[in-house]
């Protein structure tokens, strides 16, 4: 149900909850009112007649107490009267009946029993003291039933001024208030009348003023949040006058604020995701380090970059020499600063007004060591800032270190290239094969108490395709990365290269709180790392991978697949060892196509399980005679091992496997990642 019809049903309520309790209030007050007027009335009317029907009881001339009578039944309201002595004797009396012919007639009561000790009590305690004002003899009305009412006289006679009064007995008065109960139904009518059209009235206004300074503006708001889904950035309308802005106003302030900050956001990462794609693809060092300078001047107001690298091009543990690419110039170890940088190879350090070279500026400098997935420096970057800047924001932080990431990917994949275009027989083909891996293959799995860990590795022959990488992505939650690359050698080492490359990016993605971290994740991995497998490879290398986001604390793994083997989930059961294949949505592999949509299936765990993920190098490699591995060999390996230490379970499986294989040489690479889940 939408919000204006629940205002209105809440209003209706209200409203009609109001009007009910004053209307019963005011009905009420009008109901004693009316009573009371009776009253009233009916005692001034029985005191007028008081002095006349005492004069009849004192002569005992009931003409002359009928006279007395008459005109007291002329109010319509008056059903009968009574008189007795204060004995309790019937002296004489009148009442309506209906005639013959159904008319409303007045006729004497010619005889009645007399009162009853009972009743003559009754009257007794309704006797008034002699009083010259005759209302004052009057009792107060008693109801005999409804809509009918008793008063009671008391008949004085006094001979004299100065003689004593004589009590001479009772004058009874019946009376009925039938005429107040129609009065009150009238007075019912004209308030549920009066409450429906108030609260139509007030509905109305309501609805308009919501209509108009809530339910609008809330819509316009959902409209733009869904446009802002839609990539379409729209902001609304603030009011002129600051002075009159209520929390609607404050609310379209924010949102538009938010859209701002979105859209700026989002053409930051898009920047950074194309400058980083674009370093990473570039053909040398000298172009990617152009791209780099050109988006750091435009995003972080630098004045200008230099590079230093390793003068040997490549990636050594002790850099003898650093050699600038803009004017060759070269410093060695020995350089106070260049010593001092290595050192502290963790942290951006503020040099002031002196370079590498040790020659004097005016510009604050930033220098930030250049480091490699192995944490080893292969060189130096310069930044060059207005001599006012003191200090970077981590926004600024971040997205040098992200262009970084991709800056040194470059240069490292520059320097395996003209390598390999320097080795020219098998010896340096597997050193470059070997420096590639090494570089590409996450090393720095994140140690924490959720989960023990075992990895398999090897090649087939030169470069591999498989890589797999396990990223901290909160306190208790990682993210694992687990692929393979069709074909062998450098193509598709590069592949990998530039997949680590865009996970690295990736993580930077996270750490500045860019990334929505929630569980169909994978699948926006899979959609990105697609994008840039499918620029650098051309749909001519392709890769298979399947992304887990697993979460410690909800015990759930969110996986989506790119066409990968899929994993294994191992449960120790009553001494007994379970294993299940896990088979997550899967789709094309990457770099077959983009705008490729992936999708994320959820499964739960409990600690003590433990999953697998391998490639299919494995479960397709042959024996002597030509027959597979096959996923029931390696369920079967997995089932007898499955109670071991996680490491011995690593080392068993694959021995079963090469047992198998027996002295065939493998066509594919074989890479496995065990992940055992501890006790929170």
């Amino acid at each position: 149900m939408k919000l204006a019809p629940k205002i209105i049903i809440l209003l209706l309520f209200v409203t009609f909850g109001v009007m009910s309790v004053y209307s019963f209030y005011q009905i009420n007050k009008a109901e004693k009112s009316f009573i009371n007027d009776a009253e009233g009335n009916h005692v001034l009317l029985l005191s007028n007649s008081i002095g006349f029907l005492s004069k009849s009881l004192w002569e005992l001339d009931k003409d002359i107490s009928l006279r007395g009578m008459k005109p007291i039944f002329e109010l319509p309201t008056i059903l009968e009267i009574q008189m007795y002595d204060v004995e309790g004797h019937f002296f004489s009396g009148m009442r309506y009946q209906i005639g013959d012919s159904n008319k409303k007639e007045l006729i004497e009561i010619d005889s009645i029993q007399d009162a009853d000790k009972t009743y003559l009590k009754e009257l007794s305690d309704s006797r008034r003291p002699f009083d010259p004002v005759p209302s004052k003899m009057v009792s107060s009305m008693i109801k005999i039933k409804d809509d009918t009412y008793r008063m009671v006289g008391s008949l004085w006679w006094k001979e004299t001024e100065i003689s004593e009064p004589k009590f001479l007995g009772f004058v009874i008065l019946e009376f009925t208030t039938d005429y107040i109960a129609k009065r009150l139904m009238d007075q019912k009518i004209s308030f549920v009348l009066l409450t429906i059209g108030l609260s139509f009235i007030i509905i109305l206004l309501t609805y308009l003023f919501l209509e108009v300074q809530i339910i609008s503006p809330i819509r316009k708001l959902m409209i733009a949040s869904l446009n802002i889904a839609a990539g379409e950035f729209t902001k609304l309308d603030e009011p002129k006058n600051p002075n009159s802005r209520d929390e609607i106003d404050k609310l379209t302030t924010n949102f538009n604020f938010m859209t701002n900050k979105i859209e700026q956001s989002l053409n930051l990462i898009k920047g950074l995701s194309d400058a980083a794609q674009i370093i990473v693809k570039c053909i040398n060092i000298q172009d990617a380090i152009n791209i780099f300078e050109k988006y750091l001047i435009n995003l972080v107001k630098l004045k200008k970059v230099e590079i230093w690298l390793n003068s040997q091009k490549e990636v050594n543990k002790i850099i003898r020499e650093l050699e600038c690419v803009s004017n060759n110039k070269k410093i060695t170890y020995d350089n106070e600063i260049f010593d001092h940088i290595t050192r502290k190879s963790d942290i951006f350090t503020f040099e002031r007004q002196v370079d590498l070279l040790g020659d004097p500026v005016k510009d604050s400098i930033i220098m930030i060591p250049l480091n490699n997935s192995k944490n080893i420096i292969i060189g130096i970057i310069e930044l060059y800032f207005e001599s006012s800047e003191k200090s970077l924001n981590d926004e600024s932080i971040q997205i040098i270190k992200t262009l970084t990431s991709s800056l040194l990917i470059a240069i490292e994949n520059d320097w395996r290239i003209q390598n390999e275009k320097n080795r020219a027989n098998l010896e340096r083909d597997i050193e470059l094969a070997s420096a590639v891996q090494d570089a590409i293959l996450s090393k720095n799995i994140p140690k924490n108490y959720y989960f023990n860990y075992s990895t398999f590795f090897k090649n087939a022959g030169q470069c591999g395709g498989d890589w797999f990488g396990v990223y901290e992505v909160s306190d208790s939650k990682i993210l694992v990365l687990f692929g393979d690359v069709t074909g062998h050698g450098t193509p598709a080492a590069l592949i990998t290269a530039v997949s680590r490359g865009a996970a690295d990016m990736l993580l930077q993605f996270i750490k500045l709180g860019k990334a929505d971290i929630s569980h169909n994740f994978p699948t926006k991995v899979l959609e990105f790392m697609n994008e840039c497998i499918t620029e650098t490879g051309k749909q001519t290398y392709l890769m298979t991978m399947v992304v887990a986001l697993i979460d410690f604390k909800e015990q759930k793994i969110f996986a989506s697949s790119a066409g990968h083997t899929p994993p294994a989930l191992i449960t120790l059961k009553n001494a007994k060892v379970e294993v299940k294949y896990i088979y997550p949505p899967a789709n094309s592999r990457l770099g077959f196509t983009k705008g490729t949509v992936y999708e994320v299936e959820q499964y739960e765990f409990l600690p003590g399980q433990q999953i697998v993920f391998y490639t299919d190098g494995i479960i397709e490699g042959e024996s002597p005679d030509k027959k597979e591995y096959g996923f029931k060999k390696f369920k079967k390996s997995m089932e007898t091992h499955g109670m071991l230490e996680i490491n011995d379970f690593t080392k068993k499986i694959t021995n079963d496997a090469y047992t198998f294989f027996g002295e065939v040489p493998q066509k594919d690479d074989i890479a496995l990642l065990v992940i055992r889940f501890l006790q929170n």
